[in-house]
């Protein structure tokens, strides 16, 4: 009777543990969103050098090697925050159109890429464009 007892509650435990496993992987999926190291790198560059603000949460996303720049970034923006003024998001935003005549280049298309991935090289991608867009036009004008 107490081997079996034993044997249900093992049982019981067994069942419960596999239950919760695919859950708590599904949640880990969809906490950490993996990218191409591009899009990771430029993310790097456009924040750390040109002060880009992303529109989507990337704490979710997976640094890879470049984790420790980024975390090396995150300890300096914080010593210099009470220092430095924000800049606005409107600030931020000027819409650059092509000129005319100019070939407009596709954005990349990576198969099955995580969505998430897509809105943040589109958005890195837009940032940059427009930032080196509007300091060209700065230094013409100046």
């Amino acid at each position: 009777m107490r081997n079996r007892v034993m044997a249900v509650a093992a049982a019981a435990l067994l069942i419960a543990t596999l239950a919760l496993v695919p859950a708590s992987s599904a949640q880990d999926e969809m906490m950490t969103h993996t990218c191409d190291s591009t899009t990771i790198l430029l993310l790097y560059i456009a924040e750390y050098q040109y002060g880009y603000q992303p529109m989507i949460d990337v704490s979710t996303f997976d640094k890879g090697q470049y984790g420790p720049l980024f975390d090396a970034m995150m300890a300096e923006s914080d010593e210099m925050m009470e220092s430095t003024p924000m800049a606005t998001e409107e600030s931020m935003m000027t819409t650059m159109e092509p000129m005319e005549g100019m070939t407009t280049l596709a954005p990349a298309i990576i198969p099955d890429e995580d969505p998430a991935c897509t809105e943040l090289r589109a958005g890195v991608e837009q940032f940059l464009y427009e930032h080196f867009s509007t300091e060209m036009m700065s230094e013409s004008q100046g």
